[in-house]
């Protein structure tokens, strides 16, 4: 993970955010946070603060508008037929919805309303409305969040004597259909802001119908605005800013919502929607029922709400344990496969569950740092689910390569493609060649974007501030901070828990499911950690925490952790030794970006490598989940999917894995075996030493060692407690050392002092 600062400022921009900060009341720091959001003048500051109707934008500016409404009005005045025809995920749901209650405030009765099942694909089709023809007429369609690319099928359903209105708001095609049309995204109009979500474009046509009247669904044009993961500036801020007015507010929020929540004491933000609300309304879709999420948004039952939100939330559970199965099946299928050491990851079956593959897919791009594409679907066609890390767009990989395809579409980090089984292959092998050569030597890692680094105490006044940016989500980011620590203890919160608390200069951290940041934590090393700010209230007090998002480890100087390799070492004598092949060091060479892993038992041993002077250092535990090039310095454990393993100077144990075993025979690594001794009476000294000891707290036994050992040898000091503790001698037990003195044992039944008998020969 690498860390990106928001910009230094120069003099003249200092300038600008003391004026922005004198102005609007707030401080210097509140200030610079907006002018990284491109909130650089006072006016811009005020409304950004202030968010509400004032920023929202006429409706009869966007193209087509006036004729849209004409024809509503139309229909209404010769009481004809409207069906709504929606999509499966919440964006279109809630557009859906809108329409349906703003036409039906508008007068018009005979409305039906529609979205279609996932499986049977995006956007209009005859088919569907040939359906509905059956039982009744149909005089006017109007789509919401689809129809701008169904030029053809548009054509096929005027000539059923229908008439068509598309609102929409993705990338509108050349050939744009023939009819009225509605989408911000459209060239040659007046209207300012053109990042709307679908449900946007659906209540500008409400507003344009019944005027403020459309302001009661403004919670559902949040919600989707949010879900569908749009840039949270402009008009959008103000819509989410003004629909999350409506979720807080006790008397107005509708009780689907509520249900969908659950109990909740805390304000309900846009992370909220984004977190609990968007999931399950999408569960619907993505479990194969997208029309129970749109019933229970027009329901006016309350009994049968009820009943709805339960089934979407046992939709989201079923959701959760399936994408849970398909992510762990595609490691298998990665790592059985190699699949991890290519440009990008495509990995298919036919019995997975095509709505859930997007969510997978993101999964794995965060698991392995590289473009992923999941595929499902039986018969002679599959339909895949594409996402991608920063540094590589996608959409332009798969672009290049539609040959293969059925069908495509998406933007820079997602897309979705349908391709039939015979041309996966190709598709496969053609798109890793476009990317591993449009992007060679481009750095993939994933970027980390943070405001500045903070070691003096956090003010409180600008947390509170903070709070003045939101709604936060795309485009509008919850402020990210980092502080340098070295050595830290990190404590678990209870016993047994996951989730961890530990003391910076800066703030007190909260680290939820830090297992894995424990040992990098412990080490002294220089470090940051990452953060964003969390203020609560609790019987009238007021606490501050920081919320652990990444512990980056700065492993260029590893001079500090000798003891700990050391002790590393000490472990995995006892393991069971693989086979290697001696080297030169002048057949030491990078190949490519992955498959060889370099493991060293003495950092000081690396100066003799220039050529791997740029690559990822590790400790104790391989970082790389991708199998990418790195260099790591006293493994415990050799992770399988690299192809070599290269130990740069000689180990007294070669690791068993899965990967062909090099040592080079020019250097000898740490002489692990030299800076101790067996001899009984140093065992015996340092065993009167530890008898005054006892009873002291141990918070791990290199840091015991690192201050008791005195006038002892460190590694001794280690190597004869960790003998002592194997033997039974002496335990540590709730981080105190204990002596058992009913215990005797001899040496001689000490593995690790076997091992290190024989080792010395």
């Amino acid at each position: 993970m690498k860390i990106v600062y928001g910009e230094q400022l120069n003099n003249q921009q200092i300038q600008t955010v003391n004026e922005v900060a004198l102005n609007c009341g707030v401080m210097f720091d509140t200030a610079r946070l907006l002018f990284y959001r491109k909130q650089d003048t006072i006016e811009k500051a005020k409304h950004f603060l202030n968010p509400s109707k004032t920023g929202f934008h006429n409706p009869l500016l966007l193209k087509d508008m006036d004729k849209a409404v004409e024809r509503i009005n139309e229909a209404r005045l010769l009481s004809q037929n409207i069906l709504i025809f929606g999509d499966y995920d919440a964006d279109g749901v809630c557009a859906t919805t809108i329409l349906y209650n703003c036409l039906k405030d508008f007068g018009i009765e005979n409305i039906t309303a529609f979205v279609p099942e996932r499986e049977n694909g995006y956007g209009l089709s005859v088919e569907t409305i040939k359906g509905f023809l059956t039982n009744k007429n149909i005089d006017l369609l109007i789509t919401v969040d689809c129809g701008i690319s169904d030029f053809e099928v548009i054509e096929e359903i005027k000539a059923l004597g229908i008439d068509v209105i598309v609102t929409d708001h993705h990338e509108p095609p050349e050939n744009l259909p023939n009819c009225t049309k509605i989408n911000p995204k459209i060239t040659g109009q007046d209207y300012p802001f053109d990042a709307l979500c679908g449900a946007g474009v659906a209540y500008k046509l409400g507003y344009a119908l019944i005027g403020e009247k459309a302001d009661d669904y403004l919670d559902f044009v949040a919600l989707a605005t949010v879900a569908d993961s749009m840039d949270l500036i402009d008009e959008n801020r103000d819509i989410v800013a003004e629909g999350l007015k409506l979720f807080n507010n006790q008397s107005k929020m509708r009780l689907c919502m509520k249900y969908l929540i659950g109990e909740n004491t805390k304000a309900i933000t846009s992370q909220t929607l984004a977190y609990a609300v968007a999931p399950r309304v999408n569960a619907g879709g993505r479990m194969g029922d997208a029309n129970c999420a749109l019933q229970l948004f027009i329901e006016k039952n309350p009994n049968k709400i009820f009943d709805l939100a339960v089934k979407l939330n046992a939709y989201n559970t079923q959701r959760q344990v399936v994408c849970d199965e398909i992510y762990r099946e595609a490691k298998e299928k990665i790592q059985k496969y190699g699949l991890h050491k290519r440009s990008a990851i495509l990995v298919k079956d036919q019995n997975w569950q095509a709505g859930v593959i997007g969510i997978v897919s993101a999964r794995l791009v965060e698991e392995y740092g590289k473009p992923v594409i999941v595929f499902a679907g039986q018969g002679d066609y599959l339909k895949g689910s594409a996402r991608s890390v920063d540094a590589i767009n996608i959409h332009e990989a798969i672009t290049a390569n539609k040959d293969y395809l059925m069908g495509f579409g998406g933007h820079f980090q997602a897309a979705g493609v349908s391709i039939s089984k015979e041309n996966f292959i190709a598709f496969d092998k053609a798109i890793n060649k476009y990317i591993k050569e449009q992007y060679a030597g481009v750095d993939t890692t994933q970027k980390l974007y943070v405001e500045w680094e903070i070691n003096e105490k956090f003010s409180f006044n600008f947390a509170r501030e903070i709070s003045l940016l939101e709604p936060f989500g795309v485009g509008n980011k919850s402020p990210l901070f980092a502080t340098a620590v070295k050595d830290i203890e990190a404590l678990p919160l209870k016993e047994n828990s996951p989730h961890y608390s530990f003391k910076t200069n800066a703030i007190d951290m909260l680290d939820f499911n830090g297992q894995n940041d424990v040992m990098p934590l412990s080490l002294d090393i220089d470090k940051k950690v990452v953060f964003e700010t969390n203020l609560s209230t609790f019987k009238g007090k007021e606490y501050l925490k920081g919320y652990v998002k990444a512990v980056c480890v700065d492993y260029k100087d590893m001079s500090n952790l000798t003891l700990d390799a050391f002790n590393v070492q000490l472990d995995t004598l006892l393991q069971e030794e693989d086979e290697f092949e001696i080297i030169d060091k002048t057949q030491i060479e990078i190949k490519n970006g992955y498959g060889t892993l370099y493991v060293v038992s003495d950092e000081k041993n690396l100066k003799n490598y220039p050529q791997l002077k740029d690559l990822n250092r590790s400790f104790i535990k391989v970082e790389s989940k991708n199998c990418s090039n790195e260099i790591v310095y006293a493994p415990i454990e050799i992770i399988d999917g690299y192809e070599r393993v290269i130990y740069l100077d000689k180990p007294y144990l070669v690791q068993k894995s899965t990967a062909k075993n090099y040592v080079v025979k020019d250097y000898v690594g740490y002489k692990i075996i030299d800076n101790i001794s067996t001899d009984r009476s140093v065992f015996k000294q340092i065993f009167a030493y530890l008898l005054t000891l006892k009873n002291r707290q141990v918070n791990s036994l290199v840091d015991f060692a690192k201050t008791y050992s005195n006038d002892f040898n460190k590694e001794q000091f280690l190597f004869t407690l960790k003998v002592f503790i194997e033997l039974g001698i002496f335990s540590v037990k709730n981080k105190v050392l204990y002596y058992d003195e009913k215990v005797k044992n001899t040496l001689t039944n000490s593995k690790l002092y076997s091992k290190i008998i024989a080792l010395k020969g």
